[in-house]
């Protein structure tokens, strides 16, 4: 019985060996990060703060969707509990977009939005048909988020502070849906409408 106390942690210390990645000298290897999780945000380059928002930039998203397997929709990271959607949620176009201010804009003009852990303020912009506006992103939240327009090809990913510019366009017709591809089913959506 003795024994095989001690046979279960040698053996896990001998597979965890060569998953370490030592070279012949016995030093650690750094290999690529790249697919290791880190919630699809890419880390950080050598010098650079962990502190400020240049550690983790916005930057066009992958594709990739690495932060699903850390807690998909409306479950929270790392946890079990269903994000519940906020009680004056509003539907539009058949999405639930947690409500957090609306806000009129001219075309040419820009605006500021927000995003915090399931919500963008303002969640929805108004704003002339076909116009353009410019939407000055910055992630408040303390967990990387996205913005996405697919109807437009706009996928950008923003690490925690990190601040970004995108150019998006007002329909000509009906309303167009932004979201946070992480947290969308948690009501991190918004809407470009046109201007009554």
């Amino acid at each position: 019985m003795q024994r095989i106390k001690l046979a279960f942690p040698l053996l896990a210390i001998l597979l965890s060996l060569p998953a370490c990645g030592n070279d012949a000298t016995g030093a650690l290897v750094e290999g690529s990060r790249a697919r290791s999780g880190n919630m699809g945000v890419t880390p950080p380059q050598a010098g650079t703060s962990l502190l400020g928002p240049e550690a983790f930039p916005c930057r066009p998203g992958t594709g990739d969707q690495g932060y699903w397997r850390y807690g998909v929709g409306r479950m929270r990271r790392g946890g079990w509990e269903v994000e519940e959607l906020e009680p004056d949620h509003i539907v539009l176009a058949g999405a639930p977009i947690n409500l957090h201010g609306t806000a009129r804009v001219a075309d040419g003009g820009s605006i500021e939005v927000e995003m915090y852990e399931d919500y963008f303020e303002p969640s929805v912009l108004e704003g002339p048909p076909g116009g353009r506006v410019i939407i000055e992103l910055h992630n408040e939240g303390t967990r990387p988020h996205n913005f996405s327009v697919p109807a437009q090809g706009i996928d950008l990913q923003c690490g925690v502070r990190a601040r970004a510019e995108v150019e998006v366009v007002f329909p000509r017709s009906g309303l167009l849906l932004f979201s946070c591809t992480y947290t969308a089913t948690s009501g991190m959506r918004g809407a470009l409408i046109l201007e009554e």
